[in-house]
């Protein structure tokens, strides 16, 4: 089968990568710790590696991905962050300049800790 140009310029940007972060095949045998950060309501969410290798094949790369927010109510994009280990740093998995744009500004992570308030729940507001 032949490859198309995209794929070939896809295959040489995942170069530039750690061999850790190009595939969710490789994040799943490596247990690499990856999330989600939504770029609208700051959710950041817990990712499985082993559910995205079922979901879209161990080949299938995150760098440059970004999926509909998983937090109800809200229409924003999330992007992927990988890290090692606990305590490592986490890589943003963008590459593109276009969807690096306003990473400045996003918001805060929200996280299930700063959605409780005196044990109460906080109404999260995700009006652009």
């Amino acid at each position: 089968m032949m490859r198309t140009i995209v794929d070939k310029m896809t295959a040489a940007l995942h170069i530039l990568w750690p061999t850790w972060t190009r595939t969710v095949g490789a994040m799943r045998k490596r247990n690499i710790l990856v999330r989600s950060h939504c770029r609208r309501c700051g959710a950041l969410m817990r990712v499985d590696p082993a559910d995205l290798v079922a979901r879209y094949g161990a080949g299938h790369s995150l760098i440059d991905t970004q999926e509909r927010c998983r937090m109800v109510a809200c229409d924003g994009a999330a992007y992927y962050l990988a890290a090692r280990t606990y305590g490592a740093p986490w890589r943003v998995l963008l590459d593109d300049p276009v969807l690096k744009e306003g990473l400045e500004g996003r918001p805060a992570a929200v996280t299930a800790r700063s959605l409780q308030v005196c044990g109460q729940a906080t109404v999260l507001d995700v009006s652009p």
